[in-house]
């Protein structure tokens, strides 16, 4: 049996990840793949329904375990992009990730910028729901460096399960690794699987 564990990543990778087994594997070897978020195993239920492949779901602790067969997929579809799995059945975004691509909002006044800043962050606590990530690139790092005004809201987030991720190729630029007092350092890899997986990217 050949088992493929996509836990933790976000579409469309879930999906990559089972069309890559299915076109690799030997029609007498079934495939598991692990998945821990509803969303990314609807999308692979309807990408494998599109495609003629039955799975059985179960359920083990978190994670969902999707058991196929190979040889039902005689012929994959190349007609449907992946990415138009990740789109919600409803139309709206089940999920949103925040971007920071400056440690300002919008151009004009610095204080005014610095000062909008805290005002959103503040904000998104009030909201019925919270996004899934916020996402840290270029000079946005300086957001969660040691003594930055905002870590009291960050950490608010955090503490409610947002996820903080900062480019690890800006904290080096700027010579800040050591500096960081939140969230966790990211690659290229994991931050693109970020935004091309969210309902909505939110750019501030």
């Amino acid at each position: 049996m050949k088992i493929v564990d996509v836990t933790g990543k976000r579409c469309p990778m879930p999906l990559v990840e089972t069309k890559k087994a299915l076109m690799g594997s030997k029609p007498d070897e079934a495939i598991k793949i692990l998945i821990d978020n509803e969303v990314s195993k609807n999308n692979v239920l309807k990408f494998l329904e599109d495609n003629g492949v039955h799975a059985g779901v179960s359920i083990r602790g978190n994670t969902y375990e999707l058991l196929l067969n190979p040889a039902e997929a005689t012929a994959l579809s190349e007609e449907k992009p992946l990415e138009e799995y990740c789109r919600p059945e409803n139309g709206a975004a089940k999920d949103y990730v925040v971007v920071f691509a400056r440690d300002r909002i919008g151009d004009g006044a610095e204080e005014l910028g610095k000062m909008l800043v805290g005002g959103f962050l503040e904000t998104f606590m009030a909201l019925d729901r919270l996004p899934e990530k916020i996402i840290f690139i270029n000079s946005g790092i300086f957001l969660i460096l040691k003594g930055s005004p905002y870590l009291a809201a960050l950490k608010n987030l955090e503490d409610k399960g947002v996820k903080l991720m900062a480019c690890g190729t800006c904290m080096e630029h700027y010579g800040q690794v050591k500096e960081m007092a939140l969230g966790e350092i990211s690659n290229a890899y994991d931050i693109l699987s970020a935004l091309t997986g969210a309902g909505k990217v939110l750019n501030l």
